[in-house]
């Protein structure tokens, strides 16, 4: 990174999530991705010991776990926001 983009990066104030995450999606987009590398040092994919390729191999190969997954957590979202609503709603004590 420039001193130049890594001053003004230091200088924006920080946003939401979903800003911050858009802004570090735009800024992997912009890089070249290690599959155009054409130097040695670039890593390579063989999920047999990053974690990082572990767990985009398990995704590929398992799509219905991940689907049981993120139904499990749309669930579990569910529940939590139903208690903190039972939880808020005043009672009537009569």
């Amino acid at each position: 990174m420039s001193e130049q983009s890594s001053s003004s990066a230091a200088s924006d104030p920080v946003g939401s999530v979903a800003e911050e995450a858009f802004k570090l999606f735009r800024v992997m987009a912009s890089q070249p991705h290690a599959a155009e590398a054409t130097d040695s040092s670039s890593h390579v994919c063989t999920t047999t010991w990053c974690p990082v390729c572990q767990v985009a191999g398990f995704v590929r190969d398992n799509p219905e776990a991940v689907a049981k997954v993120t139904d499990s957590a749309a669930q579990l979202t569910r529940s939590l926001r139903e208690l903190i609503d039972t939880a808020l709603t005043p009672r009537d004590d009569s």
